[in-house]
């Protein structure tokens, strides 16, 4: 589980440097930061299935989730919400620390 969360965080991480990039050359040709919305890259990519997302969350799960929380992470640049998730995926694959800060190993190797 952790080796399949690292994978999908540095795929995550991936296009996430590639939309930043994108995002800084348009700066430089252009002078003006527009990064481009998650929205848009769903659409460009996929416009039926973001169609569909939206009547079938809206439908049968709950229209609050789509409109007020999807929505306004599709207008949300999409270097920050694929960046997020990498952050996300590296975060979730950490195993808890124990408590007192110690692992099995060094309580073998007390000294009475």
């Amino acid at each position: 589980m952790r080796t399949a969360l690292r994978c999908l965080g540095w795929m995550f991480a991936a296009v996430a440097a590639a939309l930043l990039a994108r995002d800084i050359y348009q700066v430089v040709e252009e002078g003006v930061f527009r990064p481009l919305a998650t929205g848009f890259v769903w659409y460009t990519l996929a416009p039926s299935s973001l169609q569909l997302a939206e009547a079938a969350i809206s439908r049968y799960v709950s229209q609050f989730l789509w409109h007020p929380v999807i929505s306004t992470i599709l207008v949300w640049p999409a270097f920050a919400v694929f960046g997020g998730l990498a952050a996300l995926c590296f975060l979730g694959r950490r195993r808890p620390t124990r408590q007192g800060g110690r692992n099995r190993s060094s309580e073998y190797f007390k000294q009475d």
